[in-house]
């Protein structure tokens, strides 16, 4: 214990707040893995179409119950795109999470509504707009293993004769592992083309989704502490009912980028290097598709299973990210 407490001394504490957030991230996406592969279905399946017949699954409840009957819960919803969403989320949880307190830091010093006009605390705006550079960065770092993770949880089912044979993709092969898919992204379908696909989606997804979760979290918290009542007056219970507000706010704003990234990053399967198969010229293309052939509310598909994923992700994430600071990593909460 001593020795790790040296070692964790000599760290910057950058790194120390970025390896607690990886941690912290990692760990909860392995257990909430399930509603992040019914949302991926829901939101991939019968794109530009209005025709209700052709879906395979209607709704949340039937997705997850279709595929626990024909796939197994392991196969079918825990293991699918587990590994590329690990490895996502050690860099992208490690940035977004882990540099977010450094990025109010920074900021704090340098925007002209911050230290230098004498504010003694950063604003709610200086949080709104850490939580955007930070989403940002981690999202771009991170793109490669989104891309492998929405497409193998998008394709997910029984494999029988070298096919699918239950899923979206019933009658074609399955991919490789997450490892070999980036591989096989990068010289079948290009760096630009394969690995970073959809990266423009995904980098305003994870924007929203860091500002809106972190600035929420950080502002109810502090609201509470201010003026607490009843239960509120127990430093836990602020920080649960502060991760639960968070999860509601990043569900909702995010929740047409996350369609918009998940259908772009699934298109153009099988597609050669010059991308000949692809339904959509890039993310605004799609934005404005989906209305058309399905409404504007299209945009808000998945949103019941993205909640379920972001709303207990997040209270169990944000208090195991403050335990993690202050028992293990020697850091003040955020």
């Amino acid at each position: 214990m001593a020795s790790q407490s040296s070692l964790l001394a000599g760290m910057p504490p950058v790194a120390r707040e970025m390896a607690a957030a990886s941690c912290a991230m990692t760990a909860t996406s392995v257990v909430f893995n399930p509603f992040d592969v019914v949302k991926t279905k829901l939101q991939t399946q019968n794109q530009l179409s209005k025709d209700a017949s052709k879906r395979i699954y209607t709704g949340t409840l039937h997705c997850a119950r279709r595929c626990i009957l024909e796939d197994g819960l392991v196969r079918g919803l825990w293991l699918p795109g587990l590994t590329a969403s690990i490895m996502r989320d050690i860099v992208n949880g490690g940035i977004r999470m882990g540099g977010y307190a450094a990025a109010v830091r920074a900021l704090h010093e340098q925007v002209p509504w911050g230290a230098p006009s004498g504010a003694l605390a950063p604003t709610f705006g200086t949080r709104v707009l850490a939580g955007l550079l930070t989403g940002f960065t981690g999202a771009i770092l991170a793109n490669p293993t989104d891309v492998v993770k929405v497409r193998l949880m998008a394709e997910a089912g029984t494999v029988s004769g070298g096919v699918y044979v239950t899923g979206l993709y019933q009658g074609q092969p399955p991919s490789p592992g997450a490892l070999v898919s980036m591989w096989r992204l990068a010289s079948e379908e290009g760096i630009a083309r394969g690995l970073f696909r959809g990266v423009g989606a995904n980098c305003a997804r994870a924007a929203l989704v860091t500002s809106g979760q972190m600035s929420s979290y950080d502002q109810t918290k502090q609201i509470l502490a201010a003026n607490p009542f009843g239960p509120f007056h127990h430093e836990g219970v602020r920080i649960g009912f502060s991760a639960f507000v968070s999860g509601l706010i990043a569900a909702s704003v995010a929740a047409p980028v996350d369609l918009v990234r998940s259908r772009v990053m699934d298109d153009a399967r099988g597609a050669g290097v010059g991308g000949s198969s692809a339904k959509y010229g890039g993310a605004m293309d799609c934005v404005i598709r989906t209305i058309k052939a399905e409404g504007p509310l299209a945009l808000w598909k998945g949103w019941a299973p993205s909640y379920l994923r972001l709303g207990p992700h997040f209270m169990v994430s944000l208090p195991l990210l403050e335990f993690l600071r202050s028992h293990l990593f020697g850091l003040k909460p955020l």
